[in-house]
């Protein structure tokens, strides 16, 4: 387990990293990167909301979370999204 949190925090990091690195380079500012970030946003961003309606319904009909299960559980939300926006920039960057 205590593996498993180290890579995941070090893909976080990484993602995090790459997605600043992106939007402040130059390739990031022209128009095909402005394009690129808009696809990753796009796709990544609006899961947010649906997260967290699944997060609350199993909260509230499935299991009863305690506080420590629940504030995991938007933190796995929020850092996946940036992983997801990472690798969609990822992703788009080369097919774009």
């Amino acid at each position: 387990m205590g593996f498993f949190a180290l890579f995941y925090v070090i893909v976080f990091f990484w993602s995090v990293y790459y997605s600043l690195k992106f939007q402040w380079s130059s390739e990031g500012k022209d128009e095909r990167g402005q394009t690129i970030l808009n696809r990753s946003y796009s796709v990544a961003f609006p899961l947010m909301p649906l997260g967290w309606l699944v997060i609350e319904l199993i909260n509230d009909h499935v299991y009863s979370m305690t506080y420590d299960g629940y504030r995991d559980a938007i933190w796995f939300l929020l850092t996946g999204l940036f992983i997801l926006h990472a690798v969609t920039l990822l992703i788009s960057r080369r097919t774009v």
